[in-house]
């Protein structure tokens, strides 16, 4: 495929999983209302939640062994994967806190996005980008399809209904690679699981960073509460995660430019943050307030939106410690961030509500942004010694 079409589909790919995730959260709680659709959010962020510790060392280990084995990457693949399996077992605990027929339905949710989740490192290996568009885009229709159907909201099936999109999408990605497994050779070691648990901590710790306050609010508010809460703060992850859109096509690149040359991309990134913020606040504004009555005061857009700034000011310098291998670095700031915006959120939730989550939430990114900036000056300076 040509060089500039895979990445479009790679910037495709990136793009797509946010806006697809708000637009589900959008449908569900057209169809269902938010009560309805909080009750589902409230099982499914635990599935989701085992699902990314089964995902365990993810795409980052697996690219760096594929390199080292591409003749038997497949092999390497499908070992992972079943030495992955047994990170499922806490699933186990679904059956202890709902219902049977309940915990059957998520485990079977849990184990079908297992499988799903399991081929991005595939994807990314092969290139693939437009075969994983194409499969979510399939299931987004199904799961629409499903709400046309089925109008009256149903727990079990809602949860039914997400678990065939990932059959289908599952199945679409096994037959595009359409392996002989015959000549596989799949090996299970529990050394390999405790080998790659330093590149687990490191996703994990980010991924907690931004998570921890859905689990947090899951705990506090009701499940009307609940929903209005995670599509509105699901819309400005998507406003988050567009300075990585941006440098995109020079990621690769980024090491090699200048110090000149880095920091006026800064400054771009910098200058084109403060009318994209804006002109997104005021869109998210007008799509929740007239389509879901979801009435949040002023103050709460605001920090909202001022939580979104310093991610355009710290996405080059984070890449910058990575490529200068600092991966422990960012992860101890992740755990700690995590840690402040938990005791954050338990001072300020019970006070002010919402306010108090976003409030905590904005304090923790600029804090992330203090803590990268600190040790971007201190590599500069060992630098110039």
């Amino acid at each position: 495929m040509n060089r500039y079409v895979k990445i479009f589909f790679s910037l495709l790919k990136l793009v797509t999983l946010p806006v697809l995730n708000f637009t589900t959260l959008f449908l569900g709680i057209k169809f269902y209302g938010k009560t309805n659709w909080g009750a589902f959010i409230s099982i499914s962020i635990w599935v989701f939640f085992i699902a990314f510790i089964a995902k365990w060392a993810g795409q980052n280990y697996l690219m760096k062994e594929f390199s080292k084995n591409t003749s038997n990457y497949l092999n390497v693949f499908y070992s992972n994967f079943v030495e992955r399996s047994v990170l499922l077992l806490p699933s186990v605990a679904l059956f202890f806190v709902f219902p049977f027929p309940l915990a059957f339905a998520a485990l079977v949710l849990l184990v079908l996005m297992y499988i799903y989740n399991s081929y991005d490192a595939l994807l990314v290996y092969n290139q693939k980008f437009e075969i994983q568009f194409v499969a979510e885009i399939i299931g987004v229709m199904l799961i629409f399809s499903g709400f046309l159907m089925f109008p009256v909201f149903n727990l079990m099936l809602i949860i039914y209904l997400f678990s065939f999109s990932y059959l289908v999408k599952s199945s679409i990605l096994f037959l595009r690679f359409n392996h002989s497994f015959s000549k596989i050779s799949i090996r299970f070691s529990f050394r390999n699981l405790l080998q790659t648990f330093p590149f687990f901590l490191i996703g994990f710790s980010g991924w907690l960073a931004s998570k921890c306050d859905i689990y947090v609010v899951s705990y506090f508010f009701s499940k009307k509460e609940l929903s209005e809460y995670q599509i509105f703060i699901s819309c400005f992850l998507i406003l988050q995660a567009i300075p990585a859109y941006l440098i995109l096509p020079i990621n690769t690149h980024l090491f090699r430019l200048s110090q000149h040359s880095i920091n006026k991309i800064k400054g771009k990134l910098l200058l084109y943050s403060f009318p994209i913020i804006l002109l997104f606040t005021i869109l998210f504004w007008i799509v929740l307030d007239c389509f879901l009555d979801i009435q949040y005061s002023i103050p709460i857009y605001f920090f909202g939106a001022l939580s979104t700034l310093p991610t355009f000011i710290y996405v080059v310098d984070v890449l910058l410690l990575y490529k200068q291998n600092k991966e422990n670095y960012i992860m101890k700031c992740a755990f700690s961030v995590l840690l402040i915006t938990i005791i954050l959120m338990l001072v300020l939730l019970p006070y002010f509500r919402i306010l108090g989550v976003i409030i905590s939430v904005c304090v923790s990114q600029w804090l992330y942004l203090f803590f990268i900036i600190k040790e971007n000056k201190n590599e500069k300076l060992k630098s110039l010694k």
